[in-house]
């Protein structure tokens, strides 16, 4: 699970908060499926920039197999409709959670789009999504300094942030990250390499893409057992 971004307005004002999203993974044959689309309640952009997860996770993985899973992410309790495209990086950030059961820190929050190659891009609203995680945590008690947020470098110069945010970021108490690529992101997430394919087209296996190629293996041939019985 992770903390996305989101913003709302409401009259005049626009203003953001955090929203949980989950993913679930296993073997099978359906591929990724989002909820929120098969529910009604993804607009087109949104389920653009879901798609493209499908196509990143390709990319990254590079398997001499088919990746054989079936894996699913939601927005939880969201119950109106949801478009955009800025949640995409957190979402590839909590399936590879998902694949490789690897947790992802609960004291940040991401927002930023992802091409099929990895690159974070720029999105809208970055200071009201900053301002809204930092009040879900100073509202909650919880501002003890390993709290932040990860946006796309692209959007480091749009920072228009509020007094009380400046000055708890320059005294520690709350982080901005900005990111170029999601192996910079799932860094900060998981407190490791993402990895870097070697020029036999492997990554090291303690990396979290390591991981994730061994665990898409084992999905793999888990998928030939259960075809074969």
């Amino acid at each position: 699970q992770v903390n996305g971004l989101a913003v709302m307005s409401a009259g005049p004002l626009t203003y953001g908060f955090p929203n949980r999203i989950t993913a679930t993974i296993g073997p099978g044959t359906a591929g990724t499926i989002n909820i929120d689309r098969e529910a009604k309640l993804s607009g087109a952009i949104h389920t653009k920039g879901f798609y493209i997860l499908g196509g990143l996770l390709r990319y990254l993985l590079r398997t001499d197999h088919p990746l054989a899973f079936s894996a699913s992410v939601a927005f939880e309790q969201s119950y109106g409709g949801i478009d955009g495209d800025s949640a995409s990086g957190a979402e590839m950030c909590c399936l590879l959670s998902a694949l490789t059961d690897l947790p992802l820190d609960q004291g940040l929050a991401m927002t930023g789009a992802i091409d099929q190659v990895g690159n974070i891009l720029p999105i809208g609203g970055v200071n009201e999504k900053i301002e809204g995680f930092y009040d879900a945590c100073f509202d909650s008690g919880e501002l003890t300094g390993s709290q932040g947020v990860i946006i796309p470098q692209t959007n480091a110069g749009d920072l228009m942030l509020r007094a009380d945010v400046v000055e708890a970021c320059a005294a520690g108490r709350f982080h901005i990250y900005a990111v170029d690529t999601i192996h910079q992101a799932l860094a900060l997430f998981m407190g490791r390499s993402a990895g870097l394919r070697s020029g036999d087209g492997t990554y090291p296996d303690d990396s979290v893409l390591g991981i994730a190629v061994a665990k898409a293996r084992d999905y793999w041939q888990m998928a030939i057992r259960r075809s074969d019985a």
